[in-house]
């Protein structure tokens, strides 16, 4: 039987890696991520298509080149390893897209979804996705598509430690709340690959006490001073005589930290005590009278045993509220139009490198982006970054 045409179970044989279970239609071969040349094409100029595609990986994309080697079947080959091998150009800015990122409706029209068992990791604020049944709708609508999250070996998972893990290797994708610098792209650069961010949702900081301390809210300047150490007691911000005992993960790791004082990070108060996951936060800031908490909007959306603050700009005593409906909603518009002053983006982390993880990551990022998965995003917290 010729390869990629429809075998006997209707399926389509990559002519590359033989591999016989491709669904009808699919343009690039779910094992090794290659396109599927017509059948007609003659074997002669599939494999100086397999030849070009290198040449193009390495950088020499010579159209007329092209056209006189392999003539029109070596320039439809061309065509199509364009989406296989923009990665190899992707410039590393901060929200670089290719032609393979993609909008779908629902999460089973996405295309191009690999089989296998995919490692994830990153930032802990992503685990509200996985306790509102995201992956879970994800399997159910692309069953061979398995993933699995990878526990840190420092046992510190965070948006720092996951990008690590990423660039050795260790995972497939990475979920980040802060966007990549300059040193991760470079030492991608200097492995042979390059990394590629993608922006999935909004989310919001979120500052939360014990549950009986009183005070209406604080301001981002307040904020600050109270992680540096500046502010130690309630009463410095219109509240009682008590010790303020401030928690947030540790900056090593996590982002929150990093982005609230940006440059002034070195100034961190020694006496910042660090949580290990919004699990562990919410107990301690719960326990301890005085105590105040950094965190994500959608990762303690519904907490019912601290009090989330209002939060507002400069010196202004104009408190916007990070929920609504008594705490059951993120205050969307808030977050969306800036109202709210301490928001940020979350972004999937794509390795491209033309093996089977890129296709993953890619695949990943498309069911997050789907107009289903979006609504993923707003059940855990967040707020969609597509309309």
């Amino acid at each position: 039987m010729n390869t990629n045409e429809p075998n006997a179970k209707g399926r389509v044989i990559c002519s590359w890696c033989s591999y016989d279970a491709n669904p009808p239609g699919t343009k690039y071969c779910q094992k090794c991520g290659k396109p599927l040349v017509k059948a007609s094409l003659p074997q002669s100029d599939r494999n100086a298509g397999s030849d070009f595609s290198t040449q193009v990986v390495a950088g020499v994309s010579l159209l007329g080149v092209v056209l006189l080697l392999f003539g029109v079947g070596g320039y439809f080959l061309w065509q199509q390893t364009q989406v296989v091998t923009t990665p190899s150009s992707v410039n590393n800015s901060s929200d670089n897209t290719s032609s393979d990122i993609r909008l779908y409706d629902s999460m089973k029209e996405v295309a191009n979804v690999p089989a296998g068992t995919f490692n994830y990791g990153g930032s802990v604020v992503f685990s509200s996705l996985t306790t509102q049944g995201t992956h879970q709708a994800m399997t159910q609508a692309h069953p061979n598509f398995v993933l699995r999250f990878s526990e840190p070996t420092n046992n510190n998972p965070g948006q720092n430690t996951g990008i690590t893990m990423l660039l050795d290797g260790e995972l497939t994708f990475a979920q980040s709340s802060k966007p990549l610098e300059d040193s991760h792209y470079s030492k991608a650069k200097e492995r042979g690959f390059s990394l590629q961010q993608v922006p999935v949702a909004i989310d919001g900081f979120l500052l939360f006490t014990h549950k009986d301390l009183s005070i209406p809210g604080l301001t981002v300047d307040q904020i600050k001073d109270i992680y540096k150490g500046k502010i130690t007691n309630w009463k410095q911000v219109g509240g009682p005589d008590l010790a303020i005992t401030a928690f947030a993960f540790n900056p090593k790791f996590g982002a929150a930290l990093n982005i609230l004082l940006g440059p002034e990070i070195n100034k961190l108060s020694s006496k910042v005590q660090f949580m290990r996951d919004y699990t562990d936060g919410v107990r301690k800031v719960s326990s301890v009278p005085g105590a105040i908490g950094l965190g994500s909007t959608g990762a303690i959306l519904g907490q019912q045993s601290i009090r989330p603050l209002g939060v507002a700009k400069a010196n202004s005593k104009n408190y916007v509220q990070p929920f609504t409906d008594d705490g059951k909603l993120v205050n969307a518009a808030a977050l969306r139009d800036g109202t709210y002053p301490l928001t940020r983006r979350l972004f999937v982390v794509i390795r491209r490198d033309r093996t089977l993880d890129e296709t993953a990551g890619v695949a990943y990022t498309n069911l997050l982006l789907s107009k289903e998965g979006q609504q993923f995003i707003e059940k855990a917290g967040f707020v969609p970054i597509r309309n």
